[in-house]
């Protein structure tokens, strides 16, 4: 399970089914590997399906993208697992402390917080260098730079130095 993954991919042909070939783009794995987009297919365990996984020869894990997963399944993380939960299953609202609302595959979280237990929420932002801003990077689950620009020049972030980071 990957959060900073933008789409679903894998390195091992066989787990695919209904595989195309495709000249895709370039992708940029964490360090400075990476690998080419040479095939799309269908990842199943029979109870769940993902399309349009891409096969990247040099990808030596197996990601499931987070932000993708939305198209028909909800997730629920804990501190032992990540749930991938059937359609439609909805958590009740008065459990719900915090909301990140998807915002162009971003989840941004709502600077509203209930107010009973405003006085127990500590903050999430702060002025950061550019060491800290790699420290962050991997902080969030490797979130790509691309998306790091974005929150930073949409603003979508407090207290980042535009010109620094």
């Amino acid at each position: 399970m990957d959060s900073g993954a933008s789409r679903h991919m894998t390195g091992t042909r066989h787990l695919l089914k209904n595989v195309q070939s495709i000249r895709g783009g370039y992708v940029e794995f964490a360090g400075t590997q990476g690998g080419q987009i040479v095939g799309e297919g269908t990842l199943s365990n029979g109870k769940v399906m993902f399309v349009n996984v891409n096969y990247i020869t040099e990808l030596e894990n197996n990601l499931l993208s987070i932000s993708q997963i939305y198209k028909g399944f909800s997730t629920h993380f804990t501190n032992q697992d990540c749930l991938i939960l059937m359609s439609g299953y909805k958590i009740p609202a008065k459990w719900i402390l915090m909301k990140a609302p998807r915002k162009n595959d971003l989840y941004v979280l709502n600077k509203n917080v209930d107010s009973s237990i405003q006085g127990t929420i500590q903050c999430f932002v702060t002025k950061v260098s550019k060491k800290e801003s790699v420290l962050w990077h991997r902080r969030i689950g490797h979130i790509n730079v691309r998306k790091m620009n974005y929150l930073v020049h949409n603003q979508l972030v407090e207290g980042v130095n535009v010109k620094g980071f």
